[in-house]
Order: C-alpha cells, then structure tokens, then sequence
C-alpha cells in the first residue's frame, strides 16, 4: 500500500500555464475547441446541407435556398471539438521503488495531474484510469467543475501493489475509451514489452494518439560505482544479493539496449516516447515536450 502523496503543484501547474496540448491528428469529443473533429457541427468552414428538422436553431437555416425552392434545409460546419485526454497510469509493485527524490508513482502521479490540469483549463476533457493486471480505478475522460479535484484525488490514493500486465489491462482500457483523443501511458514498462506493446498499438488502430512516459528510479537506470546492495523485486518479493562495481558495467549496458528497444519500438508503431527518472525535474521535462510536440504541427 503506497502513502499519500502530494499531487497538487501549482507552482508546476502555473509554469505550464500558457502551454497546449494539441492533437496532431483528428479527435472526436462533445464541444468546441482547438481540435478538428470528424463530425459536423455549427462552426466557420462550410460543410454541407441537410434537410430542416423540427428544433434545429432557425440562424442555420439557408434562406436563399428556401426562396429558390420553398423548402427549408439547413447549413452544416465543419466542426472543431474538445480534446479527449487519457491518463493512463501504472501501480503495480515496482512504481513503489523510489531510490531518487520521489517514488516512481509519486512522479507519475505529478504528471500526470499536471497534464489533467493544463487539458481541463484549456477547456478538454481529461480522465484517468490507474491499472496493474486490470484496471483498479477509472474516472472518464469529463470537463466539468470538480473533474480535476476528482482525478487529483484519485491520483493521490491509489493502491501501489502486485505484478504488472498492462496489455491485460489495456484491453479493457480500449473499451472505455471510445472516443479518440490523446492516450497517455505512464509506466516503468517492467512487463511483457512485446504484448504491451500490441496492447499501445490497437489503441493506436482505434484512432487514438499514444504517448508512453516511460520513468525510471535513477538506480534502475545506473547502478552506485561501489558498495554490497540487496536488490528487492517489489512485485514477487524476489532478493538478491550483489556487489555494484562488478556489475555496474554490464548492467547500464543491458538496461541502456533494453530502453532504446522500447523507444524504436514506440516510434515503429507510432507512438511517442518519452523517457525520465525522477531525478529529472518534472517542470522542464513536461515544458520541453509540450513545446516541441507544438513545433511539429
């Protein structure tokens, strides 16, 4: 069971203030906004027309054409919506490790909270769904008034335990996100990489843009130069006994050619990768890729 957290940080919310989360491909969501959706609505760009039903607001009929041939048809807009955010966050076992300034689900948690609050105040919708082997705790994706104290609350509470498998979990993830948006994975990715990744990529057919946040504790990525550890597995309780400086070298090599797969593999499929530890400051991270993500439309 993982303690409390603090998840609130307005010093980190107000940094990322006047930034945007923009979609780079087409979203489906219930308003308007920055975000071309596949749907038509009453917008600026001309659609098409459509016969007048009962109820339909009479400033979108077309009077010219009613003069032409006495019959009423409406004008449909292309139409821009609100940006679906999921927040997807792993709790197994292993994001209790926190040999660096915060546990590994402490910083998701930041995150991911930062993310909910710079999606909500540009008036997106935001959720989140935390999982292990299943999904434990889910808030769909909402804009409404206590929607970000909902998420922020569920994110500081959850349940950190038992052995990851996420691509089990995504799979009914796919059924409660229906409406394309942004997905993002938070995640130390210590599982079957092979079916999480199957799992990211039928998110991806689905229509949804996926970025995997890929966080590691400093100690999982470098070993200390010296000194006796015992290495604890805090998913299955495994213990393990060993001298740092005889594996130092062979084990940043491993870990090192095991997260470069993993990041050739997200880009194969189409899915952005971003790796950190939480010894990285969180403000500059989440700033750094926001900004670039902008650059690229």
């Amino acid at each position: 069971m993982s303690s409390k957290a603090k998840i609130n940080d307005p010093d980190l919310f107000l940094a990322m203030n006047d930034l945007e989360l923009v979609a780079q491909g087409i979203v489906e969501g219930a308003l308007h906004g920055m975000h071309r959706s596949p749907y038509v609505g009453f917008s600026v760009e001309f659609e098409s027309h459509r016969e007048y039903q009962l109820g339909d607001d009479l400033r979108h009929v077309n009077w010219n054409l009613w003069a032409r041939t006495n019959e009423l048809f409406v004008k449909q807009f292309k139409c821009d919506t609100n940006l679906n955010l999921y927040l997807l966050m792993d709790i197994s076992g292993s994001m209790l490790c926190a040999n660096g300034p915060a546990a590994k689900w402490e910083y998701a948690s930041r995150a991911a909270a930062a993310l909910g609050f710079l999606s909500i105040g540009k008036r997106d919708a935001a959720g989140i769904t935390l999982l292990h082997g299943k999904v434990k705790d889910h808030l769909p994706a909402a804009l409404k008034p206590n929607q970000l104290e909902n998420l922020i609350y569920i994110l500081e509470n959850p349940k950190t335990e038992g052995e990851a498998d996420i691509s089990l979990a995504l799979k009914e993830v796919a059924t409660l996100c229906q409406r394309r948006g942004i997905v993002v994975l938070f995640s130390d990715f210590f599982d079957n990489e092979e079916q999480l990744l199957r799992g990211l990529s039928q998110l991806r057919f689905m229509g949804h843009e996926v970025l995997v946040v890929h966080i590691l504790d400093p100690y999982e990525l470098e070993l200390p130069e010296t000194g006796h550890y015992e290495f604890v597995d805090l998913e299955k309780g495994a213990k393990v006994k060993a001298s740092c400086s005889q594996l130092r070298e062979s084990y940043g090599r491993i870990v090192s050619e095991w997260q470069e797969n993993i990041r050739v593999s997200c880009q194969k499929i189409g899915v952005d990768y971003l790796f950190c530890t939480t010894a990285d400051p969180l403000r500059d991270l989440l700033i750094d890729y926001l900004n670039k993500r902008t650059e690229i439309l």
